[in-house]
C-alpha cells in the first residue's frame, strides 16, 4: 500500500480537544477513518449532552416527578451502567447529583443551607428505575443526570471496535490527556508510553504507563491551564456531604475500559481509604495512581496494582 505514513487530526468533542494519530497506514484511508470516529464521537455527543438542547438526555432532565419515562436503547444501557456505579461505590458516583455540582460551578463559599437543598434535587435515591419496561421516573422536582464524568470514557469505548474493524493496529484517540485509547504499538515496536505529569512542573512526569489496547484516565481536584497555571476544580463533590474535595490529588486508571477508569478515577478522588480498600477487592486487571501535593507542591505517588 503507497504512502503510508504517521496520520494524524484532531477535532473539538465533549468539552476539549480530541487528537488522533495512526501509524503505518495509507492517508486516504486514515482519513476516512478519523472522519468515521469524529462524526460518532458528534453523535453520542448530540445524544447524552445535557448542554445540547435536543438531546434525549436533556429531554430526560426537563420532565417533572412521578412521570415514568421511556428511555432509548443506548442512554438506558449508559444510566443503568451508572446506576450499577453507583452502588459500587456506596453513592460516591452519582451522575444525578447534577444540582449540587452545578451549584458549586455557580459560586464558592457556599453555606450548609444551599448544599442541603441542592441536594434535595440530587441523588440516584431519588430516580426509580422499570428496569423491565426499560422506564424511569423521578420522585423530586429538578432532578437531571450530567454524564460530562463519564462521556468520554463511553467515547473511548464506542470507537474502540469500530477501529479494530477497520483495520486500525496502532494507533491513540486523546481527549485532551485526561481519557486516552491506545491501540497496538509505539512506532518503536513497543507498547505506548503514556506519561502521567507532575501538575507543578508539566515537563516532569510522575509515572509512565505501558499501554497497548488498553486506556489510561485521568481525574483530579487540580488541573493546568493552556498558560501551564495551575487551578483548582471544585467539580470532585463528595455527593454525601455536597462539598468538593479539598486535597490537591489525581488519580489515573489503566483499564480495558475507558468507561470503568472514568468511574475509578472519579471515585478514588471521593471515597475514604476504607471503602476503596473494599471496592478495590472487585477490580480486575486495572492499575490506579495516586498523586497527592502538599502545601509546598511536592508529591508523592502510590500505584495499586489489581489482579
Amino acid at each position: 500500500m503507497e504512502n503510508q505514513s504517521i496520520f494524524s487530526d484532531s477535532f473539538f468533542a465533549m468539552g476539549t480537544r480530541c487528537d488522533v494519530v495512526f501509524t503505518s497506514i495509507d492517508s486516504e484511508l486514515a482519513d476516512r477513518i478519523f472522519q468515521m470516529v469524529r462524526n460518532e464521537i458528534e453523535e453520542l455527543e448530540n445524544r447524552i449532552s445535557r448542554y445540547i438542547p435536543q438531546s434525549p438526555l436533556s429531554e430526560i432532565n426537563r420532565t417533572g416527578k412521578d412521570i415514568w419515562i421511556a428511555v432509548p436503547d443506548d442512554l438506558w444501557d449508559i444510566l443503568t451502567i451508572c446506576f450499577d456505579f453507583y452502588q459500587m461505590s456506596n453513592g460516591a458516583f452519582d451522575v444525578a447529583a447534577t444540582a449540587v455540582f452545578d451549584l458549586w460551578k455557580d459560586g464558592e463559599n457556599l453555606v450548609q443551607q444551599e448544599i442541603d437543598d441542592a441536594k434535595k434535587r440530587s441523588g440516584f435515591d431519588k430516580v426509580e428505575f422499570d428496569f423491565e419496561n426499560q422506564k424511569l421516573k423521578f420522585q423530586e422536582d429538578g432532578i437531571e443526570f450530567d454524564l460530562g464524568g463519564i462521556g468520554k470514557g463511553i467515547a473511548l469505548d464506542t470507537i474502540k471496535p469500530i477501529l479494530i474493524n477497520e483495520g486500525i493496529e496502532n494507533g491513540i484517540v486523546s481527549f485532551g490527556e485526561s481519557s486516552i485509547l491506545a491501540l497496538g504499538n509505539h512506532p518503536n515496536g513497543e507498547k505506548w508510553p503514556l506519561g502521567i505529569r507532575n501538575s507543578y512542573d508539566v515537563n516532569e512526569f510522575v509515572h509512565l504507563f505501558y499501554v497497548s489496547n488498553e486506556t489510561i484516565t485521568t481525574s483530579g481536584t487540580i488541573a493546568n491551564t493552556d498558560a501551564g497555571e495551575v487551578v483548582k476544580r471544585d467539580h470532585i463533590i463528595s455527593p454525601a456531604t455536597g462539598f468538593s474535595v479539598e486535597e490537591k490529588r489525581t488519580i489515573s486508571v489503566k483499564s480495558e475500559s475507558a468507561t470503568m477508569g472514568e468511574f475509578i478515577s472519579t471515585t478514588w478522588l471521593v471515597l475514604p481509604e476504607n471503602d476503596k480498600n473494599i471496592l478495590a477487592e472487585k477490580l480486575k486487571n486495572i492499575e490506579i495512581l495516586e498523586v497527592d501535593y502538599n502545601e509546598e507542591n511536592e508529591y508523592k505517588t502510590k500505584l495499586s496494582l489489581l489482579t
